[in-house]
């Protein structure tokens, strides 16, 4: 498996949740095939940046391309090639599943053929005993069955959030680990963590500049679907 990874440009970029602003005045380059690391405590932004890069969040203010697809004007675009592993809170490996229905539902919802899903499997270095129930599997194996099932359909990119969330610090480096072999066959990663892996890594740092309350102009740019 070889994939074509996705490139992502930003200057200036601001993202609003129901309380404000949550992040602003944000630049950051990602190369195709790299692993980034979006780091910063609960409530930075962490997980509003990655539904913004996988085109599921709007921008207020800023320029952003995935890829070359401007946003938010090529969301759905964007949203075929950068795919969640994991976001929190809502998309999530339901824990009442057994593994084996995980990876069922997994290839009738994306079309993924069997043996491709075998392969993000064995991307991932997991193992386990498909009858069990996902809330049974230690942690680290519960995002690394996540992370194996959005890769397997050969997106340009997927995003990870909440890395070292729950994770001993074997698991930590098991699924990091992990991550790297995934951008190994050419795949864009973006991951949260509240802290950086060691080692090389893009790192884009949380919170940025000084938040600020929305002003007139950027609620006249979220209407104009800027």
């Amino acid at each position: 498996m070889y994939v074509l990874g996705a490139g992502i440009l930003a200057h200036g970029i601001a993202a609003k949740g129901p309380e404000g602003v949550v992040f602003a005045n944000l630049d950051l380059r990602v190369e195709p095939g790299s692993l980034t690391v979006v780091t910063g405590p609960s409530g930075s932004g962490r997980t509003s940046l990655l539904l913004v890069l996988c085109g599921r969040l709007r921008i207020i203010t800023g320029e952003l391309e995935v890829d070359g697809f401007p946003l938010p004007r090529k969301a759905r675009k964007v949203r075929k090639l950068i795919r969640p592993a994991r976001l929190r809170p809502g998309c999530e490996l339901e824990q009442r599943h057994r593994v084996r229905e995980a990876i069922t539902e997994r290839r009738l919802i994306s079309g993924t053929n069997k043996a491709s899903l075998e392969l993000g499997l064995e991307l991932v270095g997991l193992d386990v005993d498909r009858s069990m129930l996902i809330g049974e599997l230690p942690a680290e194996e519960q995002l690394l069955l996540a992370v194996a099932l959005a890769a397997a359909p050969a997106p340009a990119g997927i995003v990870v959030d909440d890395v070292d969330a729950g994770l001993t610090q074997s698991g930590r480096a098991r699924v990091w680990a992990a991550l790297r072999e995934v951008t190994r066959i050419g795949m864009t990663v973006i991951a949260s963590s509240t802290d950086r892996p060691p080692g090389d890594v893009n790192v884009v740092r949380l919170p940025v500049g000084r938040f600020y309350e929305p002003t007139a102009e950027i609620e006249l740019a979220e209407k104009a679907g800027r």
